[in-house]
This record gives C-alpha cells, structure tokens and sequence, in this order.
C-alpha cells in the first residue's frame, strides 16, 4: 500500500527538559519597555527579570512576583526566539499550565521577523494564546492592517467551562497561506482566511502580511488592558505565580511515509514467566529514521529505546494478563502503534474485561466477555479467532459489526460453545433482556446460566437471512441481587451475537435515587480519531461522575468528576488524552458513567 501522508511533521521544538534555557533558541527579554515602548504598549505593570526565568522539573517556568524593582511593583518573565528561530506556516503548538488571579495576562504568541510590509500592524502579529484573570476563557487573535493608529485585529475565545489554570492543556494554531485556525485541546474554536485581513503596505498581495516569516514570544504580564487592570491596586492574585510551559513544537506540511512497527516478542497470546520481561520490536521508515520506540503497559509508559533492536526490560513483572504497546516515532514525528495481549505466570484468572462487572440494567457487548482464556471464561471450538477482530489473541470468533452502532459481533456459533460475562444485579428480581442475533439459514436456539444453573431455558434464535441481518430476540430472567457469573450458552445451530441489552429494572426493587435513572449511549463516533462524543441522559438531577478507564482497570481522565447534575441530555468530549493532557495510545477503553447508585460502562476503540 501507498504509505500514508503525514501532514504537520515536525520541524523543531524544546521540551524544556534541562536546567536552563537553551539560547541557540531563546532571548530572554528584560525592562518595563521604555523609552520606546513603555509598559509594552498594553499598560502593563510588570518589569521582566532573567531571574524570573527557569528550566525546571521539565517545564519553562515564567514567574511572577509581587516585587519592586525598576519603579514597577511587580516583576515576571519573558522569552522570544527572534533572529534564532522563525517560522513561516506550520502548526505551532504549546502545552502549558497557566497562572491564574486578577491582574494576570500569560501570553504565547508570534511577531515578523522583519517588518517587511511598515510598522505594527501593518506587518502582522498572530496571538496563539492569551488569557486572563480567572483563566475561564481563552483568547486568539490577529493584528493586521495599516500601522498603529491605523491597525486593526480579528480575535475569538473559547470558554468550555473550569478554569485553564487547573491542568495542563495544548494550544495551537495552523497557519497555512490563505487560513489560521486556532485550537484548544485539539478543538478548532476560530478561524481566519486571506480574505479577513490585509496589510496597508502590500495592498495587491491578498496573504499579506501573514506571509513572513514569524518569531515565538512567550510571557506572563501582570496588568495591562487585556486584563482590564491597569494600575497596582486592582491586581487582586496571589504571589507568586508560575506560568508553567511543557514543550513549544512547530510541525510543518512536509510529505512523510509513516513509519512501521511490530512487536516480536513476547508473542501474541503467549505465557511468559513471572519476573523480568523484556518486549522487543521491529521498526523502520522508509523515507527516514526511527527517532525512538515507546513501550506501554496500557496507557502507562514504560520506557523507550533509540536504537535498534527496540527493546524495553519491564522489571518484575506479576502474574497478570496484559496489553502491552509499541509506538514508533520517526525523525518527522510521524508515528504508529502496535500491540499485543500475552499472559505472565498464573495470568489473571477470570475477571471483568472492562475492569468492573456490567451492572445492570445496561448494555453487554458480546466481544466484552471476561478474561481469563479458553475453558475459563470460553469455550470455542475451532482454534483462533476466525474474524481477525478486536481480541486477536484468543479464540472467540469476533468479526465487524454492520448492526446498529457497528463495533464488533461474535460469528461462527455452534453448539458446543459458551461465553461468560461478570455482572451486578442490584436488586432481587425480574430484569428484561434483548439479545441481537442474526442467522443466514439455519437459526438455532441458546440459554442463559447464572452461577451455573439455567435460567431461561432454550431461547430460539430465528432465520434473519443474512450473518449480518439482525433481529432482537426478548426474554425475562429472575436473578438475585448480587454479582454474579452469567455463561451464554450455545444449545443448538449456527448464528451471530452482537450484544444484549439489559432494559428492565428489577421488580423487586423499587425505584430510587439514581435506580433506572440514566443511559449512558454509543459513543459518537466509535471507533475514534482524535476526539470522540459521550452522551448520557438523566431521569432526575443526579451527582455524576463520567472517568475512563484502560483495559486494566486504571484510570485514565476523568470528564465529570462528581458534579450535581440536572435532569436531561448531557455530551462530553473525550480529545483521546489523559489527565496530564498527554495522548494516550491506541486502543480499547472504557467509560464508566456513575449517577447516584447507578453505573453504565461503554467501551471505546481509539485509533491514531
């Protein structure tokens, strides 16, 4: 196949890993402005320090502080890469914590190189990122036009909630030659083409100015009037306060052939003994290098190696069932993942594939069966996995799905075979269950066991005409509360499972806060890139929790972390990071809503 086209490969960038600023890329700024530019143009209240500048703990660390010095009751700092690194077009990106309280600016943004088109802003100034005081929302702009008083701008915000003081996030913006876009956490909140602005001193050149090349600034001003303060006694923040920056990074649209990996050993589905495992792999790029091989245990790094062969040694290692990941990165950026499932020792025995029981009522997918390998929680009566799907390591027979929603279904049943699910009753009594089957010819019947004894008797599977056209089939069980194995039970011919949905409540129980109250619906779209739409609906005001989770159980983010609730539709986006806003790799994941005492559990397929 044609190697795929990796646009925004990047180019340049300092992760601020070291003890001290690397000035082959950086001047540091210092002084109030004057006697140009006094108070930087903005009224600022600041006077910039090289001591308020630092390498430290892996970040850039702009601090400012409540200080007199030069006539200015405050001090801060300030960066920019002017005459040692300048760019023109690219995705110029940043991850940062930003300070928060009253009177507080940070700021990362671009200015020309070289005034080609007259004074600002006839030549040009492209905001990345600024905000403000309670760092609710987040700013982006462009300064275009003739020369100050003449100038102009375009600007948007984006406000999601929360305060962008609390965590880390990525901003970025994508200049191309006719388009700016702006971005927060990978979502484009505004954009600006040629035709929305223009230079007074290059009328007849439609992508003037922003057709130059630019340098970075980055800087924490106290007051000025983006703040709205522009005199010592309305700054209200507490001092000190730290503008953290992670990594600035500018990919450009340079054509790159990904680069492949694949893990060599341990093999797919294979035991290891417990203690020391060591995970090899193979890469290459073919029009490039391999900068470096990342492992994973889930969405846990592990560590990485620069040289081939790629191996990582994981210490001590338990028993255990684990996925362990790959991810090549070539000299580009360009990147791909590769996986494997494999035991240590003992293994895990049978548990819960999403890391928690089903509780019902909710929805079972039919490939979400437990862990615990074959004549523990399956039994397939062919070897492998005749539909080359989802968990490739085992026996159970998963192809795609073309049933409402897509995902997987579990093919190829025959008499002989059974599946375990874990699940939680939270009451005793009668739940309603419905079961999407499909059959091209010959149908066939299954049962239900729970804790090992029949609970429904033989329940037909009907003729639907097509292994992929599917029909519900509804039946009643009586189960007691508590959690519990339940084993699906092939008794006669050959069909398809997609899933069971579990829709009734118990009716011994009755309705409480938080019983029956919510759904938690597919993910939108599902599998996903980059980003993906959890929805959920609550019957009444609930506290809700919304976290995901890896196929081991770990926490990954959390999207609603305990909040009240009203009754209603809710949606939350998922951009496919972790709490520290980092990427996590490829993979299965796994939502968990909580609202009140009930819990819903959706799985996700990530893709990069």
């Amino acid at each position: 196949a044609t190697p795929a086209h990796a646009a925004w490969s990047l180019v340049w960038a300092d992760e601020f890993n070291g003890t001290s600023l690397d000035t082959g890329n950086w001047n540091i700024d210092t002084g109030n402005g004057c006697p140009q530019l006094c108070g930087w143009g903005n009224n600022e209240l600041q006077y910039y320090r090289a001591e308020n500048v630092a390498v430290t703990g892996g970040n850039l660390v702009l601090t400012a502080k409540a200080e007199s010095y030069g006539g200015y009751s405050f001090t801060s700092g300030k960066i920019q890469s002017r005459n040692k690194q300048s760019f023109l077009y690219g995705r110029i990106e940043m991850r940062a914590k930003l300070p928060v309280g009253g009177g507080l600016w940070p700021a990362f943004w671009m200015m020309p190189e070289d005034d080609a088109y007259g004074g600002w802003a006839a030549s040009g100034e492209i905001d990345i990122m600024e905000a403000s005081n309670a760092m609710t929302a987040i700013g982006g702009a462009i300064h275009y036009g003739g020369p100050w008083p003449s100038n102009t701008y375009s600007s948007g915000a984006y406000s999601p909630g929360g305060s962008f003081a609390d965590a880390f996030h990525v901003y970025a913006v994508e200049w191309e030659p006719d388009e700016i876009r702006w971005y927060v956490d990978g979502v484009n909140y505004y954009t600006r083409t040629s035709a929305q602005w223009y230079s007074s001193g290059a009328p007849s050149d439609p992508n003037a100015p922003f057709d130059q090349p630019f340098f970075l600034l980055l800087n924490a001003a106290v007051g000025g009037n983006y703040t709205g303060c522009i005199s010592t006694g309305c700054i209200t923040a507490s001092f000190p306060q730290q503008y953290l920056i992670d990594y600035v990074r500018v990919y450009q649209d340079i054509p790159n052939a990904l680069p492949t990996v694949a893990i060599t050993s341990p093999a797919p589905g294979s035991a290891v003994p417990a203690g020391n495992v060591t995970i090899t792999a193979t890469a290459s790029d073919p029009d490039g290098s391999v900068a470096t091989v990342e492992f994973y245990n889930g969405a846990a790094y592990l560590g990485e190696d620069t040289t081939a062969p790629y191996e990582f040694t994981w210490m001590s290692v338990p028993n255990g069932c684990y996925t362990v990941q790959a991810r090549v990165i070539d000299d580009l950026g360009g990147t791909a993942t590769a996986g494997i499932d494999f035991t240590v020792g003992t293994g895990c025995g049978q548990a819960p594939y999403p890391g928690s029981p089903f509780v019902l009522p909710t929805r079972i997918e039919a490939e979400d069966y437990d862990e615990g390998g074959a004549g523990v929680a399956y039994t397939d009566t062919d070897a492998g996995n005749n539909g080359g799907q989802y968990r490739t390591g085992e026996d159970v027979d998963i192809e795609v799905c073309a049933d409402l929603g897509g995902g997987y279904n579990v093919g190829w049943l025959v008499p002989g075979e059974w599946i375990e699910y874990t699940v939680t009753a939270p009451g005793t009594g009668t739940y309603d269950f419905v079961a999407r089957v499909a059959s091209e010819s010959q149908g066939g019947s299954f049962h239900l066991e729970f804790e090992g004894a029949d609970a429904t008797g033989e329940i037909a599977v009907p003729v639907t005409g097509s292994w992929q056209w599917w029909t519900p089939v509804e039946f009643s069980v009586n189960l007691t509360a508590g959690t519990q194995v339940m084993r699906f039970v092939v008794d006669s011919g050959e069909f398809n499972l997609n899933l069971f949905d579990v829709t009734g409540a118990p009716t011994a129980v009755p309705d409480g806060p938080g019983a029956g109250v919510i759904a938690l619906h597919r993910a939108r779209p599902n599998p996903f890139s980059p980003r993906t739409t959890l929805s959920y609906d609550l019957e009444e005001p609930a506290t809700v929790r919304l976290r995901i989770f890896d196929l081991r159980g770990r926490e990954v983010r959390t999207l609603v972390a305990g909040e009240r609730v009203t009754a209603g539709t809710h949606e939350v986006t998922w951009d496919g990071h972790d709490t520290e806003g980092r990427p996590v790799p490829a993979g299965v994941y796994f939502s968990r809503l909580e609202a009140g005492s009930a819990t819903r559990t959706l799985r996700l397929v990530l893709l990069r």
